[in-house]
């Protein structure tokens, strides 16, 4: 993989001089591919946008390096660089045209305007607004405005494309149809994005890669599915998608499989993560998705325990149960509406709890 940007140790302090210096990233390292959809993900305050600050220069290292292609441009000013940014609020002029928006920073760069004009269509053209090129920023839906401004980063074809948060202010809708374009768009283009975002949902339907930040950290570099399927700590797992955790301990170890006991007495095996010993107290997670729920009368298979329907959360095109297991055990399962619409169980109701050891994940830490 040839590394587009190569985090080094970097640290962010401010104020560093006075009583109330915070330090917003700590040591963090990371590198990020040529022509890979790479994002930073995490809660408010864990540091993402900082880093993306720093990268584009609007922001001072305190500590560490920070390599373009091998170059390093800690010292550069944001506009030596080439890289551009897509900011949450798109920041377009409004008394320019769409077509004048896109062709403002060609024209700073003093570009001939045979090829600005030639950039404009070519960009307009991309997000698929060359027909509102002379329409105003006022004159457009947020979509639309979105769109220009990626038009206008993309045009003097930086090597990176830094993208804060910027499906935050549109609606559901537009945010999920927007998600498969902007894939598309860095296919296309072939040009590195760094997407900042604290929508998971939104991270895992778009990037090559993800790196989950908390407290000024990096807490885990994966695929999606890596993140999603063997999140190394509690944070990612509970950060990532919805998830039962349950304290147990290792009674036995068998090849990949633990077995733990967790309540007063009830025994589950699960799968290891590695490093565990008999006999430790350790956390384990489950998916609600992993889960199955069947009526008690067609209980089958040595995974499939009683349980006892404990609340109901309507969710539309699924419920989400929360399971009474005894022994102190609660899990939240999911399940579809029947074809009716009507849903399968009732609160109250016995039925048979199923998921397989597999799926019981003990956490590394």
């Amino acid at each position: 993989m040839t590394v587009a940007i190569d985090i080094r140790g970097v640290t962010k302090i401010y104020n560093p001089e006075s009583n109330q210096a915070f330090k917003a990233l700590d040591n963090v390292s990371l590198s990020i591919g040529d022509n890979e959809f790479f994002t930073l993900l995490g809660p408010s305050g864990c540091g993402k946008t900082t880093l993306l600050r720093l990268i584009a220069g609007f922001e001072q290292v305190s500590g560490g390096e920070i390599m373009l292609f091998d170059d390093e441009i800690v010292n550069l000013e944001p506009n030596q660089r080439p890289v551009n940014t897509v900011f949450q609020h798109y920041a377009l002029f409004p008394h320019m045209t769409v077509a004048q928006n896109v062709s403002f920073g060609l024209e700073r760069l003093r570009k001939p305007r045979q090829e600005i004009d030639a950039t404009v269509e070519r960009v307009l053209t991309l997000v698929k607004m060359k027909k509102l090129g002379d329409r105003r920023p006022g004159q457009l839906s947020g979509g639309q405005q979105q769109r220009v401004a990626l038009a206008r980063a993309l045009a003097p074809n930086p090597k990176v494309l830094l993208l804060d948060e910027p499906l935050s202010a549109l609606d559901l809708k537009l945010r999920q149809a927007m998600r498969g374009e902007l894939k598309q768009l860095q296919k296309e283009t072939g040009i590195t994005f760094v997407f900042v975002t604290h929508d998971q949902e939104e991270a895992l339907a778009m990037s090559d890669r993800i790196a989950v930040m908390s407290d000024g950290e990096v807490q885990q570099i994966g695929r999606p599915t890596d993140i999603y399927e063997h999140p190394v700590n509690r944070f990612v797992a509970d950060f990532i998608g919805d998830t039962n955790f349950l304290d147990g301990e290792i009674v036995s170890l068998n090849d990949d499989l633990v077995t733990c006991r967790i309540g007063a007495q009830s025994m589950y095996e699960a799968e290891n993560s590695g490093g565990h010993e008999v006999g430790d107290h350790v956390t384990l997670f489950l998916r609600p998705e992993k889960i199955t729920l069947s009526p008690e009368n067609q209980a089958s298979g040595v995974h499939t325990r009683p349980g006892k329907v404990a609340n109901i959360v309507y969710l539309g095109n699924q419920a989400a149960y929360t399971v009474d297991m005894g022994d102190g055990i609660e899990l939240t399962a999911q399940a579809r509406p029947r074809e009716d619409g009507n849903l399968p169980f009732a609160i109250g109701e016995p039925l048979a709890v199923g998921f397989s050891a597999r799926a019981l994940r003990v956490l590394a830490k």
